[in-house]
């Protein structure tokens, strides 16, 4: 009976972290995640977005992080390590703006990491701007309360 039960468990926890498994590895996230807070500062304790460039082979992570004690935004554009070109200087770059305003930007030839870029907008939208070898991507509003 106990057999039967852990694999129905087994089977279930497999349905629920399926899906989890074609997105980003939870690992990697967090670690994409950490290098974003370093870069930031240790007050950028909330997570508004991080997701994959979705460049096939390409490995770049967008990371907007919030400040809610002085209400200023944080953003970089991090290198995965197993990027083929991690700890090599190739050209990327970020940016960010409230609605209306001017970009934040940050480009260069990086080995890890483009930013932090910061942007004071509490209670506003932000929009990113991201750029790394073959690709060049501008976001949606984000973090609109």
């Amino acid at each position: 009976m106990h057999r039967k039960l852990a694999a129905v468990a087994v089977s279930a926890l497999a349905m629920v972290l399926a899906p989890l498994a074609t997105t980003a590895d939870a690992s990697t996230k967090s670690d994409v995640v950490s290098l974003a807070r370093s870069a930031c500062g240790s007050a950028y304790s909330t997570t508004v977005a991080a997701a994959d460039q979705g460049v096939p082979g390409s490995y770049y992570w967008y990371v907007l992080l919030y400040n809610p004690s002085n209400g200023y935004n944080c953003a970089t554009l991090i290198k995965d390590s197993k990027n083929g070109d991690y700890n090599k200087a190739t050209y990327m770059g970020v940016g960010i703006r409230v609605a209306g305003g001017s970009w934040h930007e940050d480009a260069g030839n990086y080995t890890k990491y483009a930013g932090p870029v910061y942007v004071h907008a509490p209670n506003q939208c932000v929009y990113l701007h991201t750029q790394q070898p073959g690709d060049e991507w501008w976001s949606n509003a984000m973090a609109c309360s």
